[in-house]
């Protein structure tokens, strides 16, 4: 099942891609999502997953005032990554299993000890 439109922007949004980054394309969404059997958060969980891997091509940089570490980049995708996962793991896990009692409960005769 493909995204609607609304959902691919809603999954770039929860990625942090605006309309004028090209992180990843509409296709690329939709295989996320497929590959995700049509769970938006395992989707948008795999897409922090692939962001981080590729944050490792990055390099700390300095461009005016402004300075990115590395290390930065990462901890912020791996917070990301967390938080997705726990999204992905709570969304499947709606069943909650609970038992049943009759109601009255019947009234069972002890034997004597004799």
């Amino acid at each position: 099942m493909a995204l609607t439109t609304t959902q691919i922007t809603d999954m770039q949004g929860d990625l942090g891609i605006d309309s004028s980054e090209a992180v990843f394309t509409d296709d690329d969404l939709n295989r996320l999502f497929e590959r995700a059997s049509s769970d938006y958060s395992l989707a948008v969980y795999y897409g922090f997953r692939q962001l981080l891997a590729s944050a490792n091509k990055f390099h700390s940089y300095t461009a005016g005032y402004s300075r990115e570490e590395l290390q930065q980049v990462r901890a912020h995708l791996k917070d990301s990554l967390i938080f997705w996962k726990n999204e992905a793991q709570n969304s499947a896990n709606q069943v909650t299993v609970a038992h049943i009692l009759e109601i009255p409960p019947r009234d069972k005769d002890e034997p004597d000890n004799a």
